[in-house]
C-alpha cells in the first residue's frame, strides 16, 4: 500500500482509494443485506431515543416558558439546552472501557433503562431542579449511546455496507430530532417526554434478538462464536474464512490490550486527531446551535408559526441525512464533509445579515427570510456535519483502540457543544443574533477548507485496510526520518525503517 503520489509522506487528505487494493469480501459468496440492516437498525434505536433528548429543547422551551411550575430565565434556557453535555461529559470517560468490558450489545442493553429513568424524571418533575436532573441523566446515557452505536454499526457489517449502516445511528439521530419536534408541537412538554422515551423502549427488545459484532467476540478470543455471528448476518453461502482471518492478523498485529497511549503513538495519532477535528467542525459550525434553540431563533427572528416551522426544520433534516446516508459509499465521505460546510457557513452568514439589517442597520427584511436561510442552513449541516463525524471516528481506528478513542473523540465533543451552547444565549444578549452567526459561519468556511488537506477518504475499504493504510503511513515517515538522521546513508536509514515500523 502506497501513499498518494503527490505526497512522499502521504497527507491526511490523501484519497485511500487507489492506495488500497480492493476489499476482500468481492472475492467471496455474495452476502445476504437484510440481517445486517435490521441489526443495525435495532442498535440505532438507542440513538433515535438520544436525537430527541437533543431536539427536545428546540420544540418545548416556550412550553417550559409559559409552565407556571417552572421558572424559566436566561440561565435556565441555557441549562437546559446545554445540561444534558454535563452528563455526556461524565458518561463518556468510562463508555469506552464499559464498551470493551462488557461488549457493544450488552452496552447497548444495559443504557435503554438509565435513558427511560431520564425521560420519566423530565416527565414527573415538580420544578425546574427536577426537568434539569432528568436532562443530565439522558445525558449519561447519551454518551454510551452514541459512542456504542456507532461503533456497533462499523463493527457489524461488510466494507461494501459500512458507510450507509454506519451511518444509520445519526439518520436516527435525525428522526429523534424530529421525533423531539413533532412532539414538542403536537403536546404539553410533559406529554412530549413519554412520546420521546418509546423507541429506547423498543431499542431494548429488539436488541434482546440482536448478536454480539464478530470484532468484539474475537478480541476476547471467542472465534467460534465469532464465526456463527457472521454465518448469522452474511448467510449461510458466504465465505466469511477470509474475512475473519483478517481480523485476527490485525488483532495480533496491534495486540488485544487496550492503552490509552496507543492514541499518541504514531499508528494511531493522525487518526485521532482527525477525529477530533471532524468533532470540532461538527460544533463549531453551529448546527446544534441551530438544532436545540430552532424554535427561539424563530420567534427572535419574527418567524410566524415557530411551532410550525421548528416542523418544517425537522422534516429538511430527515430529506438531506438520508440523501447523505444513501450517497455517502457511492461519492465518498470527503465532498459531503466539504459541501456540508460550505453550504452550512454561507447560509448561517446569511441569517446574520438578517438578523444585523433588523437589529442594527433597522431595515426590516421579510420573515421567510430567516426560515429559509435556517432551512438550508440545516440541510448543510445534514449532508455531512452531522452523520459523518461519527461514521470517521468509528472506522479510523483499529479494534483495540476504536472504543477507547470513540468515547475520547465523544468526550471532546460533549464538552465543545457545552461550551458551544451554554455560551449562545449570553453571547446573542451581549454581541447580538448577527455577531453569533457571522463567527459560527465563518468558521465553518474554514473547516470546509481545511477538509480538503485533513478528511480521508475511506469509502468501500475494510476496517482492516484503513488501519493498514495508516501503519504504512506512520512506519515510512519514522524510517524517513531516520534516514535523514542517521550518518550511515541509505543503508542505516533501510535498517531504521524495519525496525520502526517493528516498532509502529
Amino acid at each position: 500500500m502506497c501513499p498518494d503520489k503527490g505526497d512522499k509522506n502521504g497527507s491526511p487528505g490523501d484519497d485511500l482509494s487507489p492506495d488500497l487494493p480492493p476489499d476482500s469480501g468481492s472475492a467471496k459468496g455474495k452476502a445476504r443485506k437484510l440481517p445486517q440492516v435490521l441489526t443495525c437498525m435495532a442498535a440505532a434505536l438507542g440513538t433515535l431515543s438520544s436525537g430527541a433528548v437533543n431536539g427536545w429543547s428546540a420544540g418545548t422551551l416556550t412550553s417550559l416558558d409559559a409552565d407556571p411550575d417552572i421558572t424559566m430565565g436566561t440561565a435556565e434556557t441555557a441549562w437546559v439546552a446545554s445540561i444534558i453535555s454535563v452528563g455526556s461529559l461524565a458518561g463518556s470517560v468510562v463508555a469506552g472501557r464499559v464498551m470493551d468490558k462488557l461488549g457493544r450489545r450488552t452496552t447497548l442493553l444495559a443504557m435503554a433503562p438509565v435513558l427511560l429513568l431520564g425521560w420519566l424524571t423530565m416527565a414527573l418533575a415538580p420544578n425546574i431542579a427536577g426537568v434539569l436532573t432528568g436532562r443530565a441523566i439522558c445525558g449519561v446515557a447519551t454518551a454510551f449511546l452514541f459512542s456504542t452505536g456507532p461503533v456497533y454499526c462499523s463493527e457489524i457489517p461488510e466494507a461494501r455496507m459500512r458507510g450507509r449502516l454506519g451511518s444509520v445511528p445519526s439518520l436516527f439521530i435525525t428522526f429523534g430530532v424530529v421525533l423531539s419536534y413533532l412532539a414538542g408541537a403536537c403536546f404539553s412538554w410533559r406529554v412530549s417526554c413519554y412520546v420521546c422515551c418509546v423507541p429506547v423502549v423498543l431499542m431494548f427488545v429488539a436488541m434482546l434478538f440482536a448478536p454480539e459484532t464478530p470484532y468484539w467476540l474475537l478480541l476476547k478470543g471467542r472465534r467460534e462464536d465469532a464465526e456463527k455471528v457472521l454465518r448469522r448476518l452474511r448467510g449461510p453461502e458466504y465465505n466469511f474464512d477470509v474475512e475473519i482471518e483478517e481480523m485476527e492478523k490485525k488483532m495480533t498485529s496491534v495486540g488485544k490490550k487496550m492503552e490509552y497511549r496507543e492514541l499518541w503513538r504514531p499508528r494511531t495519532r493522525r487518526p485521532f486527531l482527525i477525529s477530533l477535528f471532524m468533532m470540532t467542525l461538527q460544533q463549531v459550525s453551529g448546527g446544534n446551535v441551530l438544532m436545540m434553540y430552532t424554535g427561539t431563533i424563530f420567534m427572535s427572528a419574527g418567524v410566524e408559526n415557530h411551532s410550525l416551522a421548528t416542523v418544517y426544520t425537522g422534516i429538511v433534516q430527515i430529506v438531506f441525512t438520508v440523501l447523505c446516508v444513501l450517497l455517502v459509499d457511492r461519492l465518498g465521505r470527503r465532498p459531503f464533509i466539504v459541501l456540508s460546510t460550505s453550504v452550512m457557513g454561507l447560509a448561517t452568514i446569511m441569517l446574520g445579515v438578517y438578523y444585523f439589517m433588523n437589529d442594527v442597520v433597522g431595515l426590516p427584511w421579510p420573515s421567510w427570510v430567516p426560515l429559509v436561510t435556517v432551512l438550508v442552513a440545516v440541510s448543510g449541516y445534514c449532508l455531512g456535519c452531522r452523520t459523518l463525524p461519527w461514521l470517521l471516528s468509528a472506522e479510523l481506528f483499529n479494534t483495540t483502540i476504536r472504543s477507547t478513542a470513540n468515547s475520547a473523540s465523544l468526550f471532546y465533543n460533549r464538552l465543545l457543544n457545552l461550551a458551544v451552547i451554554q455560551v449562545f444565549p449570553f453571547f446573542a444578549e451581549a454581541a447580538g443574533s448577527h455577531t453569533v452567526f457571522f463567527v459560527h459561519g465563518s468558521l465553518s468556511l474554514i473547516c470546509a477548507g481545511l477538509s480538503l488537506l485533513l478528511v480521508p477518504e475511506t469509502k468501500g475499504k475494510s476496517l482492516e485496510q484503513i488501519q493498514e493504510y495508516f501503519e504504512s503511513q506512520a512506519a515510512k515517515k519514522s524510517a524517513h526520518k531516520a534516514e535523514k538522521s542517521s550518518p550511515n546513508g541509505e543503508a542505516a536509514g533501510a535498517g531504521q525503517g524495519n525496525k520502526a515500523f517493528q516498532d509502529v
